[in-house]
């Protein structure tokens, strides 16, 4: 009788706690794994209308249909592209982490980290909205002062045209990440042991060299974590370019800022193809999660392990 009364009592503690994570459970099954699964039925299909049947397996049709897209290419070349540009803002942020670690008064260090990292609060629409000022042809402010600086007019068109929208975009992008990057390095630069400075200046290196072969190297980790959510990021960059483009997913100016998610929110919404949709849904995932494993394997992430 006690065993079985220990035995009821060890599961009735064990439903308690189970109980918390029912909740999230059921969400993530109604919310993520079956669409899911659904993404990945409807992308061997053609698709009439979601949710009221009238699926049609097609097999590898939509597929051979993207892949021969010349659009679908090249929004995947724009999504590298970015994505790639993109990661500029790691080695910014270690830089700037590294300034404001040698603040040595606190309000003064604080005052750097809140102020550098309030851009990453502010909604994507109101960055856009920010930087179709900063970034605009005629009058805009980073074009004013490269025309201070240089003595003659510019007029850079940075998010109107195609020769320039991507280097707009990335400067966009940089000023709304930098914040987070610095966060995350000054973090991991603060948890350096201060042992090992101290055994490097009885060794007589200086700042640059303990920058180079000290800080640098125990970083190691804190780089590969911003690199892969960096690049994964990228991947799915949407709700800024989007804007810029004027509300459509085209990627405007000329194309140059469409990425595979834009794409398959055109033929979803704009242009409803759901088969062609999920067949780059499953097109993105598979690219994100190379992408991924190829980072994990050149950094050596499963050799520590």
């Amino acid at each position: 009788m006690n065993k079985k009364q220990a035995l009821k009592g060890k599961i009735k503690k064990q439903a308690v706690w189970y109980s918390f994570l029912l909740v999230t459970i059921v969400t993530l099954i109604a919310l993520t794994y079956i669409p899911m699964l659904t993404t990945i039925k409807y992308s061997f299909c053609d698709v009439e209308v979601l949710g009221f049947g009238g699926s049609e397996f097609i097999g590898m049709q939509n597929y051979e249909t993207i892949v021969h897209n010349a659009a679908f290419l090249k929004s995947v070349g724009n999504t590298l592209i970015l994505a790639v540009m993109s990661l500029i803002s790691i080695p910014l942020g270690f830089v700037l982490a590294t300034l404001i670690n040698n603040v040595y008064w606190s309000k003064a260090q604080s005052f750097f980290r809140v102020g550098y990292y309030f851009p990453n609060i502010i909604t994507g629409v109101s960055v856009v909205l920010i930087f179709q000022v900063v970034l605009k042809t005629n009058g805009g402010l980073l074009n004013s002062a490269l025309s201070f600086l240089t003595g003659h007019e510019i007029s850079i068109g940075w998010l109107t045209d195609s020769h320039y929208s991507r280097f707009g975009a990335t400067i966009l992008n940089v000023w709304s990440t930098l914040g987070y990057n610095m966060l995350i390095n000054l973090a991991s630069l603060q948890s350096v042991p201060r042992e090992i400075y101290e055994a490097a200046e009885v060794d007589g290196a200086n700042a640059f060299q303990k920058w180079v072969y000290i800080t640098i190297p125990q970083m190691t980790s804190c780089f590969v974590f911003l690199f892969i959510t960096s690049v994964i990021n990228g991947l799915a960059r949407f709700t800024d370019l989007f804007i810029i483009g004027g509300n459509t997913p085209i990627g405007r100016p000329g194309g140059t800022l469409q990425t595979i998610l834009m794409y398959i929110y055109q033929f979803s919404f704009e242009t409803p193809r759901y088969g062609i949709a999920s067949a780059g849904a499953m097109i993105l995932f598979l690219l994100t999660f190379i992408v991924t494993m190829v980072n994990l394997k050149i950094t050596g992430f499963f050799k520590n392990k």
